[in-house]
């Protein structure tokens, strides 16, 4: 059987055959893209095709969040968000996410009410710690910023391989330190 000839843009026909080779081969869609390794713009239509096929795919769900609100993209970013609290309300990546977006927003008390929902459900995760210092500074509580820095460093570093949990404790002690220096009346060191 022949098909008549689809006239396409030669890169979404590539991400539309990349998006269907991935889940003819049953590739976890959470592979399909390393984030930094390509453009948001072109991991953002990614994800949209990988939802058109798996709509309850959680992990890419979020990822298509994070990706637009790199883009600034916050409407949809939230709406993207919310969608992946109805398929697993108890994951504090989207927690997480919303934390960010409220930051973004300038809606401290969002923010907050989201990181305290995360830090009920993953006590020990670095990345409710690092965001949880994050809102308070924000909410201009510099002292409470520190000790929640402070005591996400002080956690366990978490399973061995982790590199999430490695990155987000060295970007707690960045976080800290340059709070630090503000608090003592120096600019952070780029």
């Amino acid at each position: 059987m022949k098909f008549p000839p689809v006239k396409t843009r030669p890169l979404a026909a590539l991400i539309v055959a990349a998006a269907l080779l991935t889940l003819s081969l049953g590739i976890p869609s959470a592979y399909a893209h390393v984030e930094g390794h390509m453009p948001d713009s072109v991991a953002e239509m990614e994800y949209r095709i990988l939802l058109e096929f798996k709509p309850n795919d959680f992990t890419t769900r979020v990822k298509l969040a994070r990706v637009l609100l790199n883009q600034n993209k916050l409407a949809e970013a939230e709406r993207e968000f919310n969608k992946a609290m109805q398929v697993d309300p108890q994951n504090i990546q989207a927690h997480i996410g919303l934390t960010v977006l409220g930051l973004k927003q300038n809606r401290t008390d969002y923010a907050l009410e989201m990181i305290k929902k995360a830090a009920k459900l993953a006590p020990d995760e670095p990345a409710v710690y690092l965001n949880y210092g994050k809102v308070l500074e924000a909410d201009n509580r510099p002292s409470e910023a520190r000790d929640m820095y402070n005591q996400g460093l002080a956690r366990p570093a978490g399973a061995p391989g982790n590199t999430a949990a490695g990155h987000d404790r060295q970007d707690l002690a960045e976080a800290l330190r340059a709070l630090e220096e503000k608090l003592n009346g120096k600019s952070p060191a780029n």
